[in-house]
């Protein structure tokens, strides 16, 4: 009789534990897509919607920034990455498209993720991001190739200083979500 009851009291403890595992990754799960509407409507991470521009901000001006778009690959992966543009002048106010290709180069579907970084730092502030690939999952099939556009708009209250920025993303691998045993 005791057995029993403890067969019980673990099964109702393996239940509750499969329960919690699957909240949590429904949560994490609906996370994705709440972090974006959040880096859109806040400007976090530099993502913002067209609207949420001031008419200013898209004017023009006379000054112009060279940019300068670089990737890295986090060391060991197979990810192949690179901007097909990687020098521009830009016209602060105006709207710019620049593409970047990413290739899985292995034999097996692979999940990374893109974070940008500025040179100067401080000039992260000041590009406004209205499309971009960063912190979203990509899943890539073997072998598949696919080309990313990141559509930017230069603040114009960039300080004169700032000539010059590069935007550059690492690639890095999400841990699990390639389908394959660890």
């Amino acid at each position: 009789m005791d057995a029993t009851r403890t067969l019980h009291r673990n099964r109702q403890l393996l239940g509750k534990l499969a329960l919690i595992a699957a909240m949590m990754f429904g949560f994490a799960w609906a996370m994705i897509p709440l972090y974006r509407i959040v880096c859109e409507q806040t400007g976090l991470n530099d993502v913002v919607k067209a609207d949420a521009l001031e008419r200013d901000d898209l004017v023009a001006g006379a000054a112009t920034v060279a940019m300068t778009f670089d990737a890295t690959v986090q060391a060991g992966l197979p990810w192949q990455v690179r901007p097909l543009t990687t020098h521009l002048k830009v016209k602060p106010g105006t709207f710019v498209q620049v593409q970047y290709q990413i290739t899985n180069a292995s034999p097996h579907a692979v999940v990374g993720q893109a974070l940008p970084r500025y040179l100067p730092a401080e000039a992260g502030a000041y590009v406004k991001k209205l499309e971009c690939f960063c912190f979203t999952q990509q899943r890539f099939a073997p072998g598949q190739t696919r080309t990313f556009p990141v559509v930017f708009v230069i603040d114009r209250k960039l300080p004169a200083s700032i000539t010059s920025i590069t935007l550059a993303y690492t690639i890095f691998d999400v841990p699990g979500q390639d389908g394959r045993a660890s």
